[in-house]
């Protein structure tokens, strides 16, 4: 965990100053090449592979907060890009065309809950930039599904995965479907690969790397 937070401490510091040689040799070291899908990884690190409309980038865990609400994971990219995770879901984002400063959950099933049921409603409400969109609010209904062919799921079948997706099912439907694939082990549901739409025209897909099902 030392190194999670040593990471966080220099990454942090990327946002006031710019790169320094001691943070390019860190990221380095991270294993970051101009091909995510070749790169050499670091064991030392946890890596997510984050893909956007224009490219795929890879990620590196800085630390993992415990909170009331759970674990939430903070990932850093090497253009300084942050994403935060809970549960394999978006907890916030920064440095994206498109951000969710906040997003915040109400009567979230567990993904255990979720995919027994088949069918399943929460609440949410995320902040939203650029245009200072504060406290919008998303019902959001999450059923089980087939294994997608239009994902950006890299180097596994996606009929290795249990996959779910959630849609707004409150008028105007304005914000697209996220679908996740998910493993289990131990009746505890861990999120593989996940894909959200930020808006109409931004849409980010993470994955756990490299790719193991």
């Amino acid at each position: 965990m030392f190194r999670y937070l040593t990471f966080s401490l220099v990454a942090l510091g990327l946002y006031g100053c710019g790169h320094t040689p001691l943070t390019r040799t860190l990221f380095d070291a991270a294993g970051w090449t101009t091909s995510v899908d070749t790169a050499k990884l670091n064991p030392n690190y946890q890596y997510l592979r984050v893909s956007t409309p224009e490219r795929a980038i890879l990620m590196v865990l800085g630390y993992v907060d415990d909170t009331p609400e759970g674990k939430i994971e903070t990932w850093y990219s090497k253009a300084g890009q942050v994403i935060r995770l809970k549960d394999g879901r978006l907890h916030s984002t920064q440095g994206f065309p498109v951000d969710w400063t906040m997003v915040a959950y109400r009567y979230l099933p567990s993904w255990s809950s979720a995919t027994a049921w088949g069918h399943s409603r929460f609440t949410r409400y995320r902040d939203e930039m650029p245009g200072y969109k504060v406290g919008v609010f998303d019902e959001i209904a999450l059923r089980t599904i087939n294994p997608p062919h239009d994902s950006r799921l890299s180097g596994i079948p996606p009929d290795k995965l249990t996959w779910v997706e959630e849609t707004t099912y409150a008028l105007p439907r304005n914000t697209p479907s996220a679908r996740y694939g998910l493993t289990f082990a131990n009746g505890l549901g861990v999120v593989v690969y996940g894909e959200q739409c930020l808006n109409s025209g931004f849409c980010l897909a993470w994955q756990t790397w490299p790719a193991k099902s």
